[in-house]
């Protein structure tokens, strides 16, 4: 596994090979082809997927790429340069910034040639502040009055805020200025949600501690590797959510980063032989294939570092807004 900027910059640099075979993410999605940009829908649809990205935590979204299923998973398999002529990366900018609001802040979008007359358009969204979400899309009703959307990310997958949801959350806008609920309720209400979380992962629960004594990773005990797939599963299925707009941002990086944790450790082998209380990465592949045994190594210690970060930032969201007593 990888992070936002580093595959940005290998974007940018026209370096495929480090991008090809990593699975789509929250933070990263790849189109075959170009958005129609003289059509309404794929202007929509454009609008969408970058509001969606700026509503979690940032992204990078590259057209010129295809995927493929790989057990359950969308992986990024092959180059597919665009036309050039067929793409226009300010054009792309303009309509964004005119459609989403408030404007994604520090929006780049960028042409990465592929040869003469083709090439890959790169869309970067930092991470945007917590206090500029949600950000909205047009929409329309059967009778064409016109309203607002809120596109949302979660793993490899673009949908809209259930309508329950965006209620709640001009609820708490409106709130604000009408003092109804009180701020002393929403405390409540995320103190309940702390505890809960905090009894789903511990502070320093044992596969956390594994994790920060720096592993190894070239072998998980079956403990640890367990533990990290059940806190994936209890924060997926959990439905308690912060209101807190920082907590829950905290929350859902942490929740992405164990979950890509889980999917790491998920393709380590059980060895050939002696009792199943570790999984590993094969051993004979470093004589055999030492590209391919030093690159796994490689991933899970980055995926490990990811949620030892996402960790910290979280644990010191909770002790910034007192929810760790």
């Amino acid at each position: 596994m990888t992070d936002l900027a580093t595959v940005y910059q290998a974007a940018l640099q026209g370096q495929w090979d480090s991008v090809l075979g990593l699975p789509e993410t929250s933070w990263l999605d790849v189109k075959s082809s170009i958005y129609a940009l003289d059509q309404a829908g794929p202007r929509a649809e454009l609008c969408k997927d970058v509001a969606a990205m700026a509503n979690a935590q940032g992204g990078l979204l590259l057209v010129g790429l295809r995927t493929e299923l790989v057990e359950g998973r969308e992986i990024i398999s092959e180059l597919k340069p665009v036309p050039q002529r067929l793409i226009d990366p300010g054009r792309h900018r303009k309509i964004l910034m005119e459609q989403v609001r408030p404007p994604v802040r520090e929006l780049h979008t960028e042409w990465v040639p592929c040869g003469e007359d083709s090439g890959v358009l790169v869309m970067h969204i930092p991470p945007q502040r917590s206090t500029d979400k949600p950000f909205v899309v047009p929409a329309t009703d059967p009778k064409g009055r016109e309203g607002v959307a809120v596109p949302v990310r979660s793993g490899d997958d673009t949908s809209w805020l259930k309508p329950a949801e965006l209620q709640r959350l001009l609820a708490l806008g409106w709130s604000s200025t009408n003092g109804a609920p009180r701020p002393s309720a929403t405390a409540t209400a995320d103190q309940t949600t702390a505890a809960r979380l905090l009894q789903l992962v511990p502070l320093d629960t044992p596969w956390i501690k594994h994790l920060r004594n720096g592993g190894p990773f070239h072998r998980v005990p079956a403990t640890v590797s367990d533990g990290v797939h059940d806190a994936a599963e209890a924060l997926a299925g959990e439905v308690l959510r912060f209101r807190d707009p920082e907590l829950a941002a905290a929350t859902e990086y942490f929740t992405n980063a164990v979950r890509e944790l889980s999917n790491v450790f998920g393709g380590l082998h059980t060895p050939l032989d002696g009792p199943l209380t570790y999984f590993e990465v094969p051993p004979e592949w470093k004589r055999t294939d030492p590209a391919r045994y030093y690159e796994a190594l490689k991933e899970n210690s980055q995926a490990a570092k990811s949620v030892l970060d996402a960790y910290q930032n979280w644990v010191n969201k909770l002790n910034k807004k007192g929810l760790l007593t």
